[in-house]
C-alpha cells in the first residue's frame, strides 16, 4: 500500500471534516423524527447514515486524501461495499416510493409479491455486475453472452408461464377490472373473487370457479357490469294479446317495473312495441339498475308482478293453443257467477250478517284481484275509494310517522277489510297495504259500500268497530295527521 501525499489531498480533506460531521448529525436528527413518526422512508435514512454515508466518506478518505492506489484489495473492498449498500439503499426507496402504504385497488397493492422479487433480483444483478466491471476491472462479455443465450432457451421453456406473468401485469396496470367486479368472458358471467401472477378466478352464479390464465384474459373481449359505472339495463321480452291495448299494456307493465324491488326509477323504465307474433304481440322492457348481482331476484319478481298486475287489470299472456271439442257445452247462466260468489261472500265472518239479496246484488258490482307476495295493493298518502275484503292469503297493514319510523298496524287474514279511509272521509289512505303472501281481494266500490251500510245497520257498527281500533292506533303514531280523521261511527 503506497500512501502519498501532495497538494490535492487539502480541500477533500477539509471537506470531509466540515461536511461529513455535519450530514451525519442532520440525517440522525432527520431519522429521529422518521422514528416518532414511524414513517416507512425510517429504513432508507437508516441505511444512509449507517452504511452509505460512511463508508462513501471511507473510501474519498483513503483514495483521495491519502491518495492510495484503487487498484489496491482494501480499496476495492470498502469501494465494493459502498456500492451495495448503495443499492441496497435504493431498492428501500424504490420498494418505499412505488409499495410502502399502496392503498386497496391499486396496481402497486395488486403487484405480485413473484414479480416484486424478480425486480428486486434483477436490480441486484446489475448492480452487482456494475460492482464488478468497475471496480475490479471483470469483463463480463461472455457472461452476458451465455446469459443472453440460456434467457433464450428459458423463455422458450417457460413460454406459457411467462406469458401469463406479463399478461398479469399488463392487466394490473390497465386495470379493466377490480376484485368483486361482474365480468362477462367468452360467454361466461362471473364475479372475480381472485387475481394473480398467472390467472384471474372468477366466480358464476352456479357456484363454478373458472381459472382464466391471464394470456388468454388479455386476449379475449371482457364485458365489465362494474366499470365505468354500475348502473345496468337488463331487458326482458314478454307477449300479449292482439285484444289488450298497447298503451294499456306498457302501462302496467312500467308500473309493475316501478313496483320491483331493486329497479330505479330515474332513468325510468322503458316498454317497447317489438314485434307481432302469430299468437302475442311482443314488448320489451328496459329495466335500469345499479347491483348486476341482483339481477335473477329482479327479474325473477319483475315477471312474477307482471302476472298479478295482467290478471288484475284483464290482460292475457297468450301462448298457442288448439280447441278440440267432442260434445255441445252446456250453457251457464248468466247469474249462475254471481250466485256463486254472493254465497263465498255470506262465508266470510265480516259479512256474514248481511242478507243474501243484498249479497247477490252486490256481488254484481264487486271486483276479483290478485296481487303477489310483496306486491303494495294501497299505498299510504294516495287516494283509494274502494274496500278491499281479504277472500284468500294474507296482508300487513303498516304506516310511517313524521319521521319516517314504519309501524305495523295490522295482519289480515281471510275475512278481514282495508282501504277504507277514502270511502268514509275522502281522505288518503293513512296506510300501506302489503301482500304477505298470494293475495285474493274482493273490492268494492263506494256505491256499494253505501248499499251494505244502509240495508244492513248490523255490518255497519261492525265495521265501524273495527275502524275504531285501528284508527286509535295511527293516532298513537301520528295524532296530528289523524286528527281530522272521520271515523265511521261519526257517520252513523
Amino acid at each position: 500500500m503506497n500512501i502519498s501525499l501532495t497538494d490535492q489531498w487539502l480541500p477533500w480533506g477539509l471537506g470531509l471534516m466540515l461536511i461529513f460531521p455535519l450530514l451525519m448529525v442532520a440525517l440522525a436528527e432527520l431519522l429521529l423524527q422518521l422514528r416518532k413518526r414511524d414513517h416507512p422512508m425510517t429504513r432508507v435514512v437508516r441505511e444512509l447514515r449507517n452504511w452509505v454515508i460512511p463508508l462513501a466518506a471511507l473510501f474519498f478518505l483513503l483514495t483521495r486524501v491519502l491518495q492510495i492506489d484503487k487498484g489496491n484489495l482494501p480499496i476495492q473492498l470498502v469501494e465494493t461495499l459502498a456500492w451495495v449498500s448503495l443499492i441496497v439503499a435504493a431498492l428501500s426507496f424504490v420498494n418505499v416510493l412505488l409499495f410502502t402504504g399502496a392503498k386497496p385497488g391499486t396496481w402497486q397493492n395488486d403487484m405480485p409479491k413473484l414479480f416484486r422479487d424478480l425486480v428486486r433480483t434483477l436490480l441486484i444483478a446489475v448492480g452487482i455486475a456494475i460492482v464488478l466491471s468497475a471496480v475490479f476491472g471483470v469483463d463480463l462479455r461472455g457472461a452476458f453472452a451465455a446469459l443472453g443465450v440460456g434467457g433464450i432457451v428459458l423463455g422458450f421453456a417457460l413460454q406459457d408461464t411467462l406469458g401469463n406473468l406479463f399478461s398479469g401485469v399488463a392487466l394490473l396496470f390497465e386495470r379493466p377490472f377490480d376484485i368483486g367486479d361482474w365480468l362477462e368472458v367468452d360467454g361466461q358471467v362471473g364475479k372475480v373473487i381472485e387475481v394473480n401472477w398467472r390467472s384471474v378466478h372468477i366466480m358464476t352464479r352456479n357456484l363454478e370457479q373458472l381459472v382464466v390464465p391471464n394470456s388468454a384474459l388479455a386476449q379475449a373481449v371482457i364485458r365489465n357490469y362494474n366499470k365505468p359505472s354500475p348502473r345496468h339495463r337488463e331487458s326482458v321480452d314478454i307477449g300479449f294479446s292482439y285484444g289488450d291495448a298497447p298503451n294499456t299494456v306498457k302501462q302496467v307493465m312500467r308500473e309493475a317495473a316501478l313496483d320491483t324491488t331493486g329497479v330505479l326509477s330515474q332513468p325510468a323504465p322503458i316498454v317497447q312495441t317489438i314485434s307481432y307474433d302469430d299468437s302475442s304481440i311482443g314488448y320489451r322492457v328496459y329495466l335500469f339498475l345499479d347491483d348486476y348481482s341482483q339481477v335473477p331476484s329482479i327479474r325473477d319478481e319483475f315477471t312474477t308482478r307482471i302476472w298479478y298486475a295482467a290478471r288484475r287489470n284483464g290482460l292475457s299472456i297468450p301462448f298457442p293453443i288448439r280447441d278440440v271439442y267432442h260434445h255441445p257445452v252446456p250453457k251457464v247462466s248468466a247469474e249462475e257467477p254471481m250466485r256463486r260468489l254472493a254465497s263465498y261472500m255470506k262465508s266470510l265472518p265480516s259479512l256474514a250478517m248481511v242478507d243474501d239479496d243484498v249479497l247477490e246484488e252486490i256481488a254484481t258490482l264487486a271486483q276479483l284481484a290478485h296481487f303477489g307476495r310483496g306486491e303494495s295493493v294501497i299505498v299510504q298518502g294516495q287516494s283509494n275509494i274502494k274496500l278491499h275484503f281479504v277472500l284468500a292469503g294474507g296482508a300487513i297493514a303498516t304506516t310511517k310517522d313524521v319521521v319516517g319510523k314504519q309501524y305495523t298496524i295490522v295482519e289480515m287474514t281471510r275475512g278481514d277489510f282495508f282501504g277504507y279511509s277514502a270511502i268514509l272521509a275522502n281522505e288518503p289512505s293513512p296506510m300501506t297495504v302489503t301482500a304477505s303472501e298470494d293475495l285474493e281481494v274482493l273490492i268494492l266500490e263506494s256505491a256499494a259500500v253505501q248499499k251494505m251500510l244502509n240495508k244492513t245497520p248490523r255490518f255497519s257498527q261492525q265495521l265501524g268497530m273495527v275502524i275504531d281500533a285501528r284508527q286509535s292506533k295511527l293516532k298513537a303514531i301520528n295524532p296530528v295527521e289523524n286528527q281530522g280523521s272521520s271515523l265511521l261511527s261519526s257517520k252513523r
